[in-house]
């Protein structure tokens, strides 16, 4: 049963991360438009190795000081790193290693988060670069079934950006962030069934995903089209405290498509979302010509408006329709070049849907 979970997890498009939703995996080939303007970052500054004896990727995230306590303010942070994706295959799934200079392991509450994006194709609701994963430092590693995979290919690009800090009292030198993420090679026999991941928040692409929680009973909520036709396999989401329900719907259809209450402590903490998977009739569709509207209810007792207090994502698995290619991303899209400039800006804490690490006592 655990195993189910876990794979359920996973193919949910999600990993729930100190009660965030985190999402992951990978897209499909695509017609690359080339637009003229190269990476705001240089392209080669992420390692990624290839570890062939474990089918992993390894992409190598550092190097970091870290002084005994320090705030993740107090940690000189490198922002994003950009590293080329050496062959072609499918990634099905990751775990994360933090090590110090001489390749010790080091405590892994160091790891604030960390997120992996592609960055040559575009998030199926918007202009932003694709969310390919996430993690916590409580993160366990994470596998989907080998039924499934989300295709890669050579010279494509991953951009991994970090956030660190030191609870501990001990100092570490010259950390790294590993994360190992496992393939399956282009030349396997059983070929896998492409999938790709997909992000909806209700706040709007490339703006902070945290936004000020009004008294008593409100909803916030943000609508789009899909830019590819396709079936959701499944769906997971992230709220915070006071959160009643999440909402998916197709409003041209006027139906729900699913609707969840987070799992919540005696203290109205959020301690889970549930994840809902579609496999039964293989997926529920989702059209190119349909708008979709996502919601976040929320319930707040206080009697305060709570700044930053709330948040409403979902992620997905969806499986294109037969001779889909994923589209790339514009470079010049407005949305495209505000996910940049708040990528590079290490004291954003709420990058791309990792949120959840704003606690409000």
């Amino acid at each position: 049963m655990k195993k189910i979970r876990i794979a359920v997890a996973f193919v949910a498009g999600a990993v729930l991360v100190g009660g965030a939703l985190l999402l992951l995996v990978r897209t499909p080939q695509a017609a690359e438009p080339d637009l003229g303007a190269p990476l705001p970052v240089p392209a080669t500054s992420l390692p990624i190795e290839v570890d062939r004896e474990r089918h992993e990727l390894v992409l190598e995230y550092g190097a970091v000081d870290l002084p005994a306590g320090a705030s993740h303010t107090e940690v000189q942070q490198i922002g994003p790193l950009v590293g080329t994706i050496p062959f072609d295959g499918w990634l099905r799934g990751y775990r994360v290693e933090v090590v110090d200079a001489a390749g010790n392991p080091v405590p892994q509450v160091v790891l604030h988060h960390i997120n992996i994006i592609g960055t040559d194709r575009r998030e199926l609701f918007s202009e932003i670069m694709q969310r390919v994963g996430a993690a916590g430092h409580e993160t366990a590693p994470v596998k989907l079934p080998r039924l499934f995979g989300v295709p890669i290919h050579e010279g494509e690009r991953l951009l991994v950006t970090a956030m660190l800090h030191n609870p501990t009292s001990e100092s570490y030198e010259g950390v790294r962030v590993r994360t190992r993420m496992l393939y399956t090679p282009r030349d396997t026999w059983l070929r896998p069934i492409s999938v790709f991941p997909f992000y909806l928040d209700v706040m709007p692409p490339a703006s902070k995903h945290a936004y000020d929680l009004p008294p008593g009973r409100s909803e916030k909520s943000w609508e789009g089209r899909p830019a590819v036709s396709g079936r959701i396999l499944g769906v997971g989401g992230h709220l915070h405290k006071y959160a009643v329900a999440l909402r998916f719907e197709d409003v041209t259809a006027g139906k729900l498509l699913w609707e969840a209450a987070p799992e919540v402590d005696e203290d109205g903490n959020v301690i889970g979302m549930p994840t809902r998977l579609f496999l039964g009739r293989f997926g529920i569709p989702l059209r190119t010509d349909h708008v979709y509207r996502l919601t976040a209810i929320y319930d707040n007792p206080t009697g305060d408006t709570l700044p930053d207090a709330a948040m409403g994502a979902l992620g997905g698995i969806i499986a294109p329709s037969r001779d889909t290619e994923w589209p790339g991303v514009d470079r010049r899209h407005p949305d495209y070049l505000l996910d940049w400039e708040l990528l590079r800006d290490t004291s954003y804490e709420d990058m791309g849907g990792t949120g959840g690490h704003h606690h409000h006592h």
